[in-house]
């Protein structure tokens, strides 16, 4: 294993006994890791808190910088609720406009206060304010990492073009995790981007959860094909319905809040006759946890993707996974369709159940980007000579 940046507590407050961090083999030096995820629910805090609990079994000093009302973590995670997205108010641009006054106003002065220039920032996704984000920890000297987790823009994600272009090119280092990702931001240019696995942090299935989640979506013991998360168009839920209406003998269900296409879906199952119950709202990570292992099949029939949170969930779980060929989802999938059509989605489903799991190796993972942080130290102590 390499030898990371070790640190040695030193009795402040979020601090670490001992003194000065402990300078590694490699001759660099990292006080202390900060994970940004500005959103504090779904899989990029999922995965973001789930690396912060590797690093921190390696020994780091970690910080996750995220919502106050955020999902839950695991015990040895230490979290920093510093955001507030103001989420009761119904209307989004409100919403949007107190979000990011209150961002501007206190969360990044409290991050310019907590960042060392001996310190690594990961920023985890993409946020409106994420070249911001990228200032400050510029500003403070520190080392800075990225991981967009998407490498395109969706219409309905403001700024996220300016987001994006930052997070590509103002990192010292740009996390992906796909081969066909790293692939494609090489070929836009962006040199300094290092694939690493995509790490999901999943609570201990509740047997109840799972038994009532095949009691609402499969009480007749059918086979249960399940298309998972959040409901968007770019999704392509209505091929999956359209694919259950061709498979005999299964069931299949939506579950996720509905981000548009809700309406056209439910229209859809209602036009086809399939076998496709909707559900459609906000799932806390244990809820989503049990829907996935309650499945046969998770399916992820996306036109456009860069990887998939819920694949990753799946593997980790045990149920193995039918996609079509899209960005990097075959890299995690049981069986890939052979294209994007009906009968090939189908004939991937019912391949994927009698293929069973694939496993998902993650021995050594946190290791991983315990190792590109000390790269991207290394590179940013070079570029300053």
């Amino acid at each position: 294993m390499l030898r990371g940046a070790r640190l040695v507590p030193d009795g402040r407050p979020g601090g670490r006994r001992g003194g000065r961090p402990r300078r590694p083999r490699s001759g660099v030096v990292i006080r202390r890791v900060h994970l940004v995820e500005s959103g504090g629910r779904g899989g990029v805090f999922n995965h973001t808190v789930e690396v912060a609990a590797g690093l921190t079994e390696l020994g780091m000093d970690v910080v996750v910088h995220t919502a106050d009302d955020c999902d839950p973590a695991p015990e040895p995670v230490r979290l920093c609720r510093c955001v507030a997205w103001q989420r009761a108010s119904p209307h989004r641009l409100v919403r949007q406009a107190r979000t990011s006054a209150r961002y501007l106003a206190r969360t990044l002065p409290h991050l310019y206060r907590a960042i060392d220039p001996r310190d690594v920032v990961h920023l985890q996704g993409l946020f409106a304010l994420t070249p911001e984000l990228i200032s400050v920890a510029r500003r403070r000297r520190a080392t800075v990492v990225t991981s967009p987790h998407n490498t395109f823009v969706r219409s309905n994600a403001p700024g996220g073009g300016r987001a994006l272009r930052s997070a590509l090119a103002d990192a010292d280092r740009v996390l992906v995790h796909s081969a066909a990702d790293r692939r494609s931001l090489i070929e836009r240019g962006v040199t300094e981007v290092a694939q690493v696995p995509l790490m999901q942090w999943t609570p201990p299935v509740d047997p109840e959860l799972v038994t009532r989640w095949r009691a609402e979506l499969a009480a007749d013991g059918a086979r249960l094909a399940l298309l998972p998360g959040q409901v968007r168009a770019d999704k392509n839920p209505e091929l999956f319905v359209r694919a259950l209406a061709e498979l005999p003998g299964w069931r299949g269900a939506v579950v996720g809040e509905d981000l548009g296409p809700g309406r056209q879906v439910d229209a859809l199952v209602t036009r086809t006759g399939a076998a496709v119950t909707t559900t459609y709202r906000y799932l806390s990570v244990e809820e989503f946890t049990a829907l996935v292992a309650a499945a046969d099949v998770v399916v992820a029939p996306y036109e456009i993707a860069s990887q998939s949170g819920v694949l990753a969930v799946a593997a980790r779980l045990g149920v193995p996974t039918a996609v079509v060929p899209c960005g990097g989802l075959a890299e995690l999938a049981t069986v890939v369709a052979r294209d994007t059509s009906v009968p090939a989605l189908r004939d991937a489903v019912t391949a994927a159940y009698e293929a069973g799991a694939r496993p998902l190796d993650s021995a050594g993972a946190a290791g991983r980007f315990r190792h590109e942080y000390t790269v991207a130290r290394q590179r940013r102590a070079e570029d300053r000579r």
